[in-house]
């Protein structure tokens, strides 16, 4: 993993609990009652996203907490988009697109009802800002666009890139890391949340792969033991039973009924199984190693005189 220099560590740090945060969230989130869009896989994913940001910054359990809220409620919006073109599985057409956009500004709308929901509005209305302008739904700017809106616009976009939808099926990690660089290099977004981010995914998929590696050794030594008794039981059917087979037999702890077929067919699937852990391994071994060249360049191209001297979050609660 690559060394996290002191200087990121741009607030106090603490350690933040989600599960402690969820629950209070959970709390707050009771006040909206029926709005169903809370249980959207998507919504989830955002505020999984945003948690993984916040812990790899070290944000203290305030600034983790308003951010991960601001991800639940940043698509509060669509339920006042009309179903056939929230869940339309083709290409939006123009006009159709101008009604999606208008989510941002109905979640602002729906945030600004709630006292304890209003320092959220500019969260939900300004997810979709580009920093040079060209997104919706006001067009804003780098500087114009609050620190938590873009955290949550990159959790946003690894979400709706990474996850299978009804009109897609979901990229894999290093090609969405290639598509947010992509806007990153055209002035769209910028890439310290994302360089965050990468960290976490990274981690994950070291952690994943050495519990395969794991289960790949114990497949192995399993197909040992299954090899072993193979001879045994080939030897019983040729030969017959004897009291030295029958010793060897002892050495294992076999179910009743245990016999050459029932051998066979173990040896076959945990064949099966280290082949695809072999393949599973292999491959998320070179996918680890595109993502930490994409974390490295999304690490060179924060600005940092621009990004990082600068107070990142504008409002502490």
């Amino acid at each position: 993993m690559f060394a996290r220099s002191n200087k990121y560590n741009l607030f106090e740090r603490s350690k933040v609990s989600i599960s402690e945060i969820d629950k209070e969230l959970k709390v707050e989130l009771a006040v909206l009652g029926g709005l169903d869009i809370f249980t959207n896989a998507h919504v989830l994913g955002v505020a999984n996203n945003t948690s993984k940001i916040c812990e790899a910054m070290g944000l203290n359990h305030d600034l983790s907490k308003q951010c991960i809220l601001g991800a639940y409620m940043h698509d509060v919006g669509k339920i006042k988009i009309p179903s056939d073109i929230l869940q339309k599985t083709g290409a939006l057409t123009d006009e159709e697109f101008e009604i999606m956009k208008m989510h941002t500004v109905y979640g602002y709308e729906i945030c600004m009802r709630y006292d304890q929901f209003r320092y959220l509005a500019p969260i939900a209305r300004y997810h979709h800002e580009n920093l040079d302008g060209s997104g919706y739904p006001d067009g804003l700017t780098d500087k114009q666009i609050p620190e938590e809106a873009k955290l949550i616009k990159i959790a946003d976009i690894w979400d709706a890139l990474t996850q299978r939808r009804q009109y897609k099926e979901g990229y894999k990690a290093s090609k969405a890391a290639e598509i947010i660089l992509s806007d990153v290099k055209k002035g769209k977004t910028g890439s310290k949340y994302l360089y965050f981010l990468l960290l976490c995914i990274i981690d994950e998929y070291s952690v994943k792969n050495k519990g395969n590696e794991k289960e790949l050794r114990e497949a192995k030594e399993h197909l040992m033991d299954l090899k072993d008794l193979d001879k045994i039981y080939k030897k019983i059917y040729d030969r017959g039973y004897s009291d030295s087979l029958a010793k060897k037999l002892k050495r294992y702890e076999l179910p009743a009924g245990y016999d050459l077929s029932a051998n066979t067919n173990l040896l076959s699937k945990t064949n099966q199984k280290i082949e695809t852990l072999t393949k599973v391994i292999k491959e998320t071994h070179e996918e680890i190693a595109i993502l930490k060249k994409r974390c490295r360049e999304a690490k060179r191209l924060i600005k940092f005189k621009e990004e990082w001297n600068v107070r990142l979050f504008g409002r502490r609660v």
